[in-house]
């Protein structure tokens, strides 16, 4: 969750997860993992290994001397995806058999928005809109937006790139499902204004385990609800099937 406080509430969770819970039907408990993803960037190895310790601690039959996560559906949703990718690179923990990855909305490439953001902070725009900042955050930017720049683009250097590479190759190789997009538009709801002002201003089937929908950031997140006539916007319906 990208919090800057590391403690508990429903309201949070709601406010961050929307009730993803209640669309979890073979799932015997939901537990949230809390962590300040505000002030560490993706490849914090303080924050992998915090993923990594709450991922180990959801369940008895995990295993914490060697570190392989059992009996887990762990759900990851935007920068957290690169996240536990990371963590999985680096050998700080493993999945068993028995546990499943999904992945929301996962920048594996980095995105747009840390780019976006750092011009935007550095007076390469001259004009800064309020439903841009809303949705990006204000400057000076932070360190969790700034870590995600596009790999190989002018903010990244070749150490960066190599960590998305060990990134996505781990990512490929345990990721059971995943869900993207390929529209900003989403399903109709209080998110959808800001949705479509950054996805202008910025440049760039339900049924299958890899769903290329037409959802925003907020529709991934579980925070609105399945759009009514379009099968690339049923997100609940994908997560409830994958289960």
């Amino acid at each position: 969750m990208a919090i800057e406080a590391e403690s508990y509430t429903p309201k949070l969770t709601q406010e961050k997860f929307g009730n993803i819970g209640d669309h979890a039907p073979c799932c015997t408990s939901v537990k949230y993992a809390v962590i300040n993803t505000i002030d560490a960037g993706w490849r914090s190895d303080t924050l992998q290994q915090k993923f990594c310790d709450f991922s180990l601690s959801m369940s008895e039959s995990s295993d914490v001397a060697t570190g392989t996560i059992a009996d887990t559906i762990v759900v990851t949703h935007s920068m957290g995806g690169l996240v536990m990718a990371a963590a999985l690179a680096k050998d700080k923990c493993k999945f068993a058999e028995s546990t499943s990855w999904v992945s929301l909305s996962a920048p594996m490439m980095g995105s747009m928005t840390g780019d976006f953001i750092r011009d935007l902070c550095d007076d390469e725009f001259t004009t800064i809109v309020a439903g841009v900042l809303d949705l990006i955050g204000q400057c000076p930017a932070s360190t969790a937006r700034k870590s995600i720049i596009y790999q190989n683009e002018k903010y990244s250097t070749p150490k960066i790139n190599a960590a998305y590479t060990a990134a996505q190759e781990a990512y490929r190789g345990n990721v059971t499902a995943a869900i993207c997009s390929t529209s900003y538009h989403g399903v109709l709801s209080k998110f959808t204004p800001s949705s479509l002002f950054g996805g202008k201003m910025i440049p760039h089937n339900y049924l299958d385990r890899f769903y290329a929908s037409k959802l925003n950031h907020a529709d991934t997140a579980f925070l609105t609800h399945d759009g009514f006539f379009k099968d690339s916007q049923k997100p609940f319906k994908w997560f409830e099937c994958l289960l």
